[in-house]
């Protein structure tokens, strides 16, 4: 991910990336990308949570998801 890009997420979303903007980002959709956090399926459980018992709320953390786009965290 260049400098740019990763500096306009932080400046817009400074915690957490809404998923409409992350899924693309990953190459996957919203759903997908939502299913595959609360699965804990790896990559995605390192750079989002799955929020909330009852309800599911999905969040994918801004510097986890810069720090993966960049090549910094690498699956195990």
């Amino acid at each position: 991910m260049n400098k740019a890009t990763a500096g306009k997420l932080r400046q817009e979303y400074p915690n957490h990336v809404p998923l409409r903007i992350a899924a693309p980002l990953l190459g996957v959709s919203e759903r997908q990308l939502a299913k595959l956090v609360a699965a804990g399926r790896e990559p995605f459980a390192r750079i989002g949570a799955n929020i909330g018992v009852q309800q599911r709320y999905i969040r994918i953390y801004t510097e986890r998801l810069i720090a993966y786009l960049s090549g910094e965290i690498m699956p195990e």
